[in-house]
């Protein structure tokens, strides 16, 4: 069963978040806007565990998670789901900022790095 999220006002709960989509239907695109709504619930960025397959998406979701986290820091309104996501907690410029300044330890591996670690 599939279900579509609203990125925008979706609240992520406790427990696990499954993303499980067939390439190209904007995965990173959601991994990267529910980040950005688990460091507003002041979680650390030491505190998320993104897991995917390959070095590459890897690579690619670590730079996209940090290119949104800033990009909300700068917020100009040019990124409507951004812009409400926002919209729905209080101090993000300084759970965005700690983010930033801790991202080097964010836990984004692949399956065979975290199973190693």
């Amino acid at each position: 069963m599939s279900t579509i999220l609203d990125l925008s006002s979706y609240q992520p709960g406790p427990g696990v978040t499954l993303i499980e989509a067939s390439a190209g239907t904007g995965k990173t695109y959601s991994i990267a806007n529910l980040y950005l709504h688990f460091i507003l619930q002041e979680k650390r960025v030491s505190e998320i565990l993104v897991v995917t397959f390959t070095e590459a998406a890897t690579k690619e979701i670590r730079d996209r998670v940090r290119q949104n986290l800033s990009t909300a820091l700068l917020n100009d309104g040019s990124d409507p789901t951004i812009t409400a996501i926002l919209a729905q907690y209080d101090n993000v410029t300084e759970k965005l900022e700690r983010a930033i300044l801790n991202f080097d330890q964010a836990a984004i591996f692949t399956i065979h790095g975290f199973c190693q670690r």
